[in-house]
């Protein structure tokens, strides 16, 4: 009933109801986002490409041409890892996790990584990556609440501390680094430098940088509240803000790391 009387109040305006973004992962040519009936649509230059149809995502993530996706709960409330080519094919569907909610997914190559939560202990929630050597999870990091994977580096925040939880290291082994002391933040993306880019909750200005010079987080990137981010590369960064699209969801941004510049997206209708 919400996303009629929402077609209904801008169908004057508009051919669909627009539907803004609940997440976002830098694609081969642009920006990639699932919408909130769980679509995923490809940004090709003026509009949007329909990729997956409704009920396929909660989450994606791209690495160069390999597109990993949490799927939307099935009838049992089960969630899976699923892969395929950016331009097409068939589906790769990865073994369950068993009674594990899975809550956010990414990639290192060709390879899925996840985070895992045990709800029937007390554990905090880990991240585990699918080797394909073995075909089986491993377990890689514990006490994580979000993660970004570039170039075999994984950032990642740990919850529930009031100082300084923005650490890294690499995907597979070695010791983890923590940035910084004091700023506490609620989203991570690593850009192909290995630096961490983050959000706090605030509800504007909330990016930080690490200046790698004088080892500080610094600020000053005017935005809104952000949802979500990605970072292309070292070159461009994808973030999700206000404001809120009244069929669900949220508007998609870029940032130009280099000149920033900032660019807001025409969203999807449907």
């Amino acid at each position: 009933m919400k996303t009629v009387m929402c077609c209904l109040l801008i169908i004057v305006f508009l051919t669909g109801c627009q539907q803004g973004a609940v997440k976002v992962s830098a694609g081969p040519n642009g920006p990639w986002i699932v919408t909130e009936d769980g679509a995923i649509y490809a940004y090709n230059g003026s509009g949007w490409d329909q990729k997956e149809p409704p009920g396929t995502a909660d989450d994606i993530a791209i690495c160069g041409t390999f597109l990993t996706v949490l799927t939307k709960p099935d009838a049992q409330g089960r969630r899976f890892v699923k892969s395929r080519d950016v331009y097409g094919g068939d589906w790769t569907t990865y073994p369950s996790l068993g009674p594990a909610k899975l809550k956010q997914v990414a990639c290192d190559g060709y390879e899925p990584v996840v985070i895992v939560s045990m709800e029937l202990m007390t554990f905090p929630d880990s991240v585990y990556k699918y080797y394909r050597d073995t075909q089986s999870w491993k377990n890689i990091q514990s006490s994580v609440s979000a993660i970004s994977i570039m170039n075999s580096r994984l950032f990642y925040l740990s919850p529930n501390i009031t100082t300084g939880n923005v650490w890294s290291r690499y995907v597979d082994d070695g010791s983890s680094t923590r940035w910084g002391d004091s700023l506490v933040a609620y989203r991570i993306a690593g850009d192909a430098n290995g630096v961490p880019w983050v959000a706090t909750n605030a509800t504007s200005n909330p990016l930080y940088k690490w200046d790698t010079n004088n080892h500080r987080w610094t600020s000053g990137f005017p935005s809104g509240p952000v949802y979500d981010m990605d970072i292309e590369s070292y070159i461009r960064m994808y973030i999700l803000s206000d404001p809120k699209i009244s069929g669900g969801g949220y508007t998609v941004y870029s940032h130009e790391l280099y000149s920033g510049v900032w660019t807001t997206y025409p969203l999807p209708s449907r």
